[in-house]
């Protein structure tokens, strides 16, 4: 009687399986390496672009400003009692609690987005523990990013 050489189906098939198991999680680990203050501000850089374009195209002011906690977006709006600042309901997702700003909480906004681009130049910096990033917003409303040491 010879006995067949090489593997069975079903052996084939945990081994890919493993394969494909392992390859998974690797891939979930090395995304996952991306600091979660760098994810934070990519959130938060998508936000604000979106402010300044709300801003541009309804003839707005919207703003940005820092709660204590968490950056948070504003718009002005009219009531009886004059001008104010209302929260704008936008997902930011978790907010790394080490990630802060170099400005203090405040009722007013740091950062303002206006029809005609942004209110005045802004230079904003964010810190957390390994690292830094200065955001640069032109009167134009284009921001440019830099990782700081």
């Amino acid at each position: 009687m010879s006995r067949q050489q090489g593997f069975s189906l079903l052996e084939l098939l945990v081994v890919l399986f493993i394969a494909g198991l392992l390859t998974s999680l690797s891939v979930a680990w090395l995304d996952s390496g991306e600091a979660p203050a760098q994810q934070a501000l990519e959130r938060l850089a998508a936000a604000s672009r979106a402010q300044a374009a709300e801003a541009l195209h309804a003839g707005q002011i919207h703003g940005l400003r820092w709660n204590g906690q968490r950056p948070e977006f504003v718009r002005q709006v009219r009531d009886r009692e004059g001008l104010r600042w209302q929260i704008e309901a936008v997902a930011l997702g978790e907010w790394p609690a080490l990630l802060r700003p170099d400005w203090p909480a405040a009722g007013e906004p740091r950062l303002v987005f206006t029809p005609n681009g942004v209110g005045r130049a802004q230079v904003l910096r964010w810190h957390w523990p390994d690292g830094g990033e200065q955001w640069q917003w032109d009167s134009a409303g284009r921001l440019q990013r830099v990782s700081l040491p």
